[in-house]
């Protein structure tokens, strides 16, 4: 590679102009700190440097003057950063930066989001959870109180199973009245073991009311407990007549509800509107009644057997004080199932017995 000693604008500057640029030199040090430094322009003539240095400004305010497009360009290029006016580029870059925050503040609330469905989905398990366990709990128990139930049954059939050998006519109303104090809709409702002490204390020919035998006891009171399913009959005192009978006092309680009353009192259920039975029907329709009555045991000793059961309610007096005459209680007895001591009357046309008693 060929080199050459020239100055980098030999093809701008004639040498005429070169040869007559005065030399400057910077102030030596001394000259700075305040002396006078040596300089080498101070040899040439006052005249000539003037001169020359005229012709020097005018030579460079022409090629300046050529030039100028470029120092321009050259001094916006040097105009600092900070100053410069927005461009279509900058406002692009502002606009990509903000995107990108709002973007993560975007991906930050969907995660927090996440978080609390998250956090949402395992309380709900945890809560589901807990309630299972309580429903399981609560299933065995359950489950435990109706065996525990069962056991007390079973042992109390075997305790009354036991009776004593030589039955008295006070054990027998005592157990009358509580196996039919609350009422029998279904012979289930009947232990097997009080069903063969109601065997084993009865004659089979016992007289119940107007008719006979153990099966129409158990016919009676099915048939009027359907009919009046909240009876009861609530023991009172306990009395002996005769050395073969004993009597006792009672209270009986019952509801006439409507269907109360189309078993009991079909009549007045059908009765046509306007008419006396109506009247009487509508006086009698929810009234809740409670009635002195009695049940009296005839026994025979030589076979330790009741042999008569007669009962009596007094329904008459409590009628004729909510209707206020006798001709209406008289009404309400005219086709009724059940005669005025609260007997069920000999094969009622709405009952079809099926208890197997024997």
């Amino acid at each position: 590679m060929e080199t050459t000693p020239h100055p980098p604008g030999i093809h701008t500057l004639s040498d005429s102009v070169i040869r007559s640029v005065a030399l400057r030199s910077s102030p030596s040090r001394h000259g700075r700190l305040g002396g006078r430094g040596y300089d080498y322009s101070d040899r040439l003539q006052p005249n000539e440097y003037l001169r020359d240095r005229s012709f020097a400004v005018t030579e460079m305010e022409r090629i300046t003057s050529n030039d100028a497009g470029l120092n321009s360009l050259r001094q916006s290029s040097m105009v600092p950063s900070t100053q410069r006016p927005a461009t279509r580029h900058s406002s692009a870059k502002r606009y990509k930066l903000s995107g990108r925050r709002s973007q993560k503040d975007k991906e930050g609330d969907t995660s927090m989001a996440k978080r609390r469905r998250a956090y949402d989905r395992m309380r709900q398990q945890k809560y589901q959870a807990r309630q299972r366990e309580y429903e399981e709990e609560l299933e065995n128990a359950t489950r435990q109180v109706k065996e525990e139930t069962a056991q007390l049954w079973r042992y109390r059939g075997k305790l009354t199973s036991q009776a004593p050998r030589s039955l008295t006519i006070w054990i027998v109303a005592t157990e009358y009245l509580r196996i039919f104090g609350r009422g029998v809709i279904t012979c289930d409702d009947i232990t097997p073991n009080d069903l063969d002490f109601l065997h084993a204390a009865m004659a089979p020919d016992v007289i119940i009311d107007t008719a006979s035998g153990a099966h129409t006891l158990m016919r009676n009171r099915i048939l009027f407990t359907q009919w009046f399913p909240d009876v009861r009959i609530q023991l009172k005192q306990l009395k002996q007549i005769t050395e073969h009978s004993l009597i006792a006092f009672t209270t009986t309680s019952f509801t006439i509800s409507a269907a109360a009353m189309k078993g009991a009192f079909p009549h007045l259920f059908q009765a046509n509107e306007g008419t006396r039975s109506a009247r009487v029907a509508a006086r009698l329709r929810d009234q809740h009644l409670v009635l002195q009555s009695s049940v009296c045991f005839g026994w025979d000793e030589e076979s330790k057997q009741v042999i008569r059961i007669h009962h009596q309610v007094d329904l008459v007096s409590v009628l004729v004080h909510i209707l206020g005459n006798l001709e209406d209680v008289v009404l309400v007895f005219i086709g009724a199932q059940i005669s005025p001591e609260c007997v069920v009357r000999d094969n009622p046309s709405s009952f079809t017995f099926s208890c197997d008693a024997e």
